[in-house]
């Protein structure tokens, strides 16, 4: 083989390659559908949502599509943490990619900013508010220290931890045995009585109440501390 025959097969291979290169779907361009689209799933629901697209494998080789890439979701709009974009191409071949990606929101939310201790009463130095991703929050969380503050905890939690909803109990403060005040209300009409609480209760809660003058027990609610609430 010349020189000449050498150098024309060396450019026929490196042509060829560079045709190819140019058929073949870029990779990023998936990507960046996938994440667009994740972004305005993610906006109808969340204010500054950050999305962590997982890079495709590089050996993955498509043909480069002719129309506009179509992305989609078979999850709901407002989910949260991993979700898989798919990506499809109509034309000249049809092909479907999925692309994994990740949805975070940052939001402050309640932590113990101590080591707390069951049913201990939560004060104001007790906790504080923290930046956390939301969707790593699968228990549930709380935004303000105000829906905490008076609240009992029902198990002990480390420094640092979130507080979700179920680990609170609201204060017992009517207790069973205690002595009361029965408030029985007919119209403007208000009568008070004295009364032994038949159970513990938290505000607003329903409890049963022994009318000590009558003994006869009735159902009220809870409206102040040591004082119940029922209607004639």
């Amino acid at each position: 083989m010349t020189i000449r025959s050498l150098f024309c097969l060396v450019c026929a291979v490196f042509l060829t390659h560079a045709v190819q290169a140019e058929t073949l779907q870029p990779l990023a361009q998936i990507e960046q559908a996938a994440y667009i689209h994740a972004v305005n799933d993610a906006q109808a629901s969340y204010d500054n949502p950050q999305i962590i697209v997982e890079p495709l494998d590089n050996r993955l080789r498509l043909q480069a599509c002719e129309t506009p890439l179509q992305a989609f979701s078979s999850s709901v709009s407002n989910t949260l943490g991993n979700r898989t974009i798919g990506v499809r191409c109509n034309a000249p071949v049809e092909w479907t990619v999925y692309v994994p990606v990740k949805v975070k929101v940052m939001r402050d939310v309640v932590v113990a900013a101590r080591p707390l201790a069951a049913n201990q009463r939560l004060g104001a130095t007790d906790i504080k508010l923290e930046p956390m991703n939301i969707g790593d929050l699968r228990q549930g969380y709380l935004q303000t220290t105000e829906q905490v503050l008076g609240q009992q905890l029902k198990y002990p939690l480390a420094m640092g931890m979130v507080l979700p909803p179920r680990s609170l109990k609201s204060e017992k403060i009517v207790r069973r045995g205690e002595q009361i005040i029965l408030v029985a209300s007919a119209g403007s009409m208000e009568v008070r009585m004295n009364g032994t609480a038949m159970e513990d209760a938290s505000m607003g809660e329903k409890v049963k109440v022994k009318n000590s003058s009558s003994q006869r027990v009735v159902e009220g609610i809870v409206y102040a501390r040591g004082i119940v609430r029922v209607t004639m």
